[in-house]
């Protein structure tokens, strides 16, 4: 669907005789919003051909992923904030701490998009995953309370990245 879109995006921009970004965004939002009302005839009808295929539709889960990445926008941000309180506080103590964190997430693609969002927001990073793929190990520059924040790490992140990859 994601080709679709772009192809979409393109006639659009021919359509128009403007190859410009602007016309480029809203050729993929009319491409977007094309896919979503006609979806449905787009899939396949025969019950054989659909068998094994994901269910979820283009538009969810584009929606789901544009909600991921605001996320990790507000996250980033926030950690930024914390660490950089956390290093200009000359009288605060720091307890850095690997924390290991049970996973629910058994595909390659989640637990690797766990693990980068984890390593890209300030002040933690993901260290390794366990051989069984059942717990992730993270360093976090100040632990005050471990099991905080592997809660945080399972309903926030976690859950937002079975959105996506279950």
């Amino acid at each position: 669907m994601l080709v679709l879109n772009l192809t979409l995006a393109i006639v659009w921009m021919v359509l128009q005789t403007s190859f410009t970004w602007p016309d480029f965004v809203v050729g993929m939002a009319v491409g977007f919003a094309i896919i979503g009302v006609s979806e449905p005839a787009l899939r396949p009808q025969h019950p054989d051909l659909s068998v094994g295929r994901a269910r979820t539709s283009y538009v969810s889960l584009t929606l789901r992923a544009i909600s991921l990445v605001s996320f990790m926008i507000v996250a980033i941000i926030k950690s930024n904030l914390d660490v950089a309180r956390i290093v200009l506080n000359p009288r605060h103590v720091f307890r850095p701490g690997i924390v290991g964190v049970p996973l629910d997430v058994q595909s390659d693609s989640g637990i690797t998009l766990l693990a980068i969002m984890v390593t890209i927001t300030p002040g933690t990073v993901a260290l390794d995953v366990s051989s069984d793929r059942h717990t992730m190990y993270i360093h976090a520059i100040d632990v005050r309370d471990a099991a905080a924040l592997r809660d945080e790490i399972k309903n926030e992140f976690e859950r937002r990245v079975m959105e996506i990859f279950p």
